[in-house]
Order: C-alpha cells, then structure tokens, then sequence
C-alpha cells in the first residue's frame, strides 16, 4: 500500500529568502491584507505558513470570524500592482496585574 501524501513544513523564512510576500485573507468579509515574512517572523517565529490561519484572527470584528485563508504571493507578480504592503510598526505588551491576598 503507497504512503499518503504529506506535505512538508513550508517555514516563513523560506518566504523570506525566496522574497515572498504572506496574503490573509477572511473568508467571511473579505478583507485582504499582505504582509512581509520578517514581520510576521517577528510575532509568530519562524512556524508553517498554512500554520498562521489558525494563528490569526479577522480584526474587523472582536474575537473574528474564524476562517482565514492565507497564501503566499510573490513580490514581483501582476498582483501586487496598486496593493498596499502591512508593516509592523511596534510590539504592544499588555501588562495585566495579578493579586495575591496574604
């Protein structure tokens, strides 16, 4: 009996160094966004691209919808002619208190 067929791994620093970009996309509004592979290398790692739709939420609602398909785009296509490049500008943390009653 043949094996089944598995995909590898496809990290996003090879995204990175085939100069690739990442597109997200929501199912259920249909808002796109691309982004840069180092960018999202610097929040998520150096993990599985089609790890990231489970990894990223739609911002057009709070909690969003659920499913989000993401694909690789490469950065010189007929595509990305009059589209706009997300860029990360910062790293928000968010510092919340933890009380212990003595």
């Amino acid at each position: 009996m043949p094996a089944p067929n598995k995909s590898k791994p496809y990290p996003l620093s090879k995204l990175n160094d085939a100069r690739e970009l990442v597109e997200v996309r929501c199912a259920y509004c249909k808002r796109a966004h691309v982004y840069y592979a180092t960018d999202l290398m610097q929040l998520f790692g150096d993990v599985d691209v089609d790890s990231l739709a489970g990894r990223m939420t739609c911002e057009s609602v709070t909690g969003g919808h659920g499913l989000l398909h993401v694909e690789r785009i490469f950065s010189g296509s007929r595509e990305m002619v009059g589209r706009k490049i997300r860029r990360l500008v910062a790293i928000q943390i968010k510092r919340v208190p933890i009380w212990k009653e003595e």
